[in-house]
């Protein structure tokens, strides 16, 4: 069914083109001319006079752009036959690369066996007689239209659909307040902050969008024809405007701003040096509009990848023709939008939107499970810059384990992944940790850390590589901690009974450690009353420690944590209720 839809939607897109195309620009031109007019709707001038100052001065400066580009085309197509002698002889050198002087030399060469050949010396006698009669092929003027090899029929088409975007243009703009409360009231008063935030957020990108474009177009155009100017190409201003719309068509518009000139270049002049300039310039002023200014200045303007930018510029060109490859941007701006925001539509944003799909800790996790170590390395690699260690065990090692407890326990990972998995994680903590020295240690903390602390895992490897990721954590802190390997209950609780800790570290990773860790706790309070445990309900919300929590029970919730951070929090809290009840026992006993 859904294919159906799409289907009808495209056929509909198709068939009606006619009214959809100048529909499209309106909508186009309205949201880049709906600044100004706010503008100067504040001065106090009114709807209606904004509207028609912002319309006849945008129209005009259009209309006057175009027709001196118009009239200068029309002069480059006139005058392209006087160039054809150069350009056939630039043809021909490439084909026959010699010396300049020898090639003079052989055609004189030639020329002159030619004349003195027994067969033209007879052919010259034979013409004496006879005076040439001079020909000449007198063509009329032509107009701009001819010259461009237009139609009346094209001509017509071109005033209508001008004419019907311009309508349409100024009755959105005059009446885009109602347009925007029918649009509520179309999908319903319960909607409507969804579809504020989705009306602000598509007009926002594709405002911004425009405007910037447009921006870097005009620089890039002046930049153009003043380069043109100086080398000698005729019609620089032509080129220039040229390139300021041109610009509007992804990926076309730069072949063309390229090719036009370089062509004319070769038609006019009689070598190469002008030719060579002009791809000079060119590659000057795309290179750093293309690779500095724009990723700079679009950087979250439009909010989608390559990608779909060029999937989407073949899409409505097959649609729309030319008008759909200027149109394909901000049309897929808006699409992305209504996937950022409808979730039946969510493919439409997870497909073409700029941003990742995957978090960094599941795409670690997939490239693991892709046995794709380099990879996974590199992305613990672009985490890890600038971050302290517990950030990176916190946001990126934690989250990938328990999607790989989830997917164990579901029995979706062989022994080869989850070898690779816990094997590749525990590398990564050495390789991340960065203990701090002994002076660090002791500044770091309000109280010297006096707490002896040891981290045993509740059920399995996992939950021992976040001991020993908690481990890592507080020993830079100055805390003296032990880390016990993955075992049976009673080896844990022996070794909690022969090292007597001030504090037992639970590592728990959920969803399925919970009762193990409930279990260790309460055993190993039977044999140390007094013994502080702190269980690590990691990675999950608050929402989901608070029912863990209750599901310990009695003398094992009162410590509980689901980061790393929490920890660090919580043991300093222990430390500091340590260090006070020391110096109350010294005062007592002084």
């Amino acid at each position: 069914m859904a294919l159906l839809t799409a289907m009808a939607v495209v056929a509909a897109l198709y068939l009606g083109r006619e009214i959809f195309i100048p529909f499209a620009l309106a909508v186009l031109f309205s949201f880049l001319l709906s600044p100004p007019v706010v503008l100067l709707e504040r001065t106090r001038i009114g709807r209606p006079a904004a509207v028609l100052i912002v319309m006849f001065l945008a129209f005009s400066g259009f209309g006057a752009l175009a027709w001196v580009g118009t009239e200068q085309f029309a002069g480059i197509v006139t005058e392209l036959p006087h160039y054809q002698a150069n350009i056939q002889r630039k043809v021909d050198a490439l084909r026959n690369p010699k010396s300049a002087r020898l090639t003079r030399a052989i055609n004189s060469l030639e020329t002159l066996a030619a004349d003195l050949s027994p067969a033209a010396s007879a052919t010259q006698k034979g013409k004496e007689g006879r005076a040439p009669i001079p020909v000449e092929v007198v063509r009329p003027h032509p107009s701009i239209f001819d010259g461009l090899g237009l139609a009346g029929g094209s001509i017509a088409y071109f005033l209508a659909t001008a004419s019907a975007v311009v309508v349409f243009t100024l009755f959105m703009l005059l009446n885009r307040v109602d347009l925007r409360n029918r649009l509520f009231g179309l999908f319903g008063l319960g909607r409507i902050n969804k579809v504020t935030v989705a009306m602000d957020d598509a007009a926002k990108r594709v405002s911004s969008y425009l405007f910037t474009l447009l921006t870097v177009n005009s620089l890039y155009g002046v930049l153009l024809g003043t380069g043109l100017y100086f080398i000698g190409v005729p019609y620089p201003i032509f080129w220039g405007v040229l390139a300021i719309f041109i610009r509007f068509i992804p990926y076309f518009g730069t072949l063309v701003i390229l090719a036009g000139p370089f062509i004319l270049s070769l038609a006019v002049s009689d070598g190469w040096k002008s030719p060579l300039l002009v791809l000079g310039l060119w590659a000057l002023i795309e290179g750093t509009v293309a690779s500095l200014l724009e990723p700079y200045l679009y950087a979250s303007k439009a909010g989608i990848s390559s990608l779909a930018i060029l999937t989407s510029a073949v899409f409505w060109t097959m649609l729309w023709g030319p008008t759909g490859l200027v149109l394909s941007t901000p049309l897929t701006v808006c699409l992305v939008v209504l996937g950022r925001h409808v979730p039946k539509l969510q493919f439409l944003y997870i497909l073409m939107g700029d941003e990742p799909v995957l978090a960094p800790h599941a795409n670690y996790y997939q490239r693991l499970l892709a046995l794709d170590e380099d990879e996974a390395r590199t992305i613990v690699e672009s985490c890890a810059r600038g971050k302290a260690a517990h950030e990176v065990f916190d946001t990126l090692l934690i989250p990938a384990l328990g999607l790989a407890e989830q997917d164990r326990h579901e029995g979706s990972l062989d022994q080869d992944q989850q070898n690779l998995i816990y094997g590749t994680t525990r590398d990564v903590i050495d390789d991340v940790s960065e203990p701090l020295d002994e002076e660090s240690a002791i500044t770091t903390l309000d109280n010297p850390a006096s707490l002896s602390i040891l981290c045993v895992p509740a059920r399995d490897e996992a939950d021992e590589l976040v001991a020993i990721m908690a481990g890592e954590t507080l020993r830079p802190l100055g805390y003296d901690v032990k880390t016990q390997k993955a075992a049976f209950v009673a080896d844990i609780l022996t070794a909690i009974t022969r090292e007597r800790p001030d504090v037992l570290i639970i590592s728990a990773l959920p969803p399925f450690a919970v009762g193990h860790a409930r279990s260790i706790c309460r055993k190993a309070r039977q044999r140390i009353s007094d013994l502080k445990i702190i269980i690590g309900l990691w990675n999950t919300t608050p929402e989901q420690l608070g029912d863990m929590q209750e599901s310990l029970g009695t003398g094992c919730s009162e410590y509980v944590v689901n980061s790393l951070s929490q920890l660090e929090l919580q043991l300093k809290f222990l430390n500091d209720q340590n260090e006070e009840g020391k110096r109350k026992q010294v005062s007592v006993q002084s």
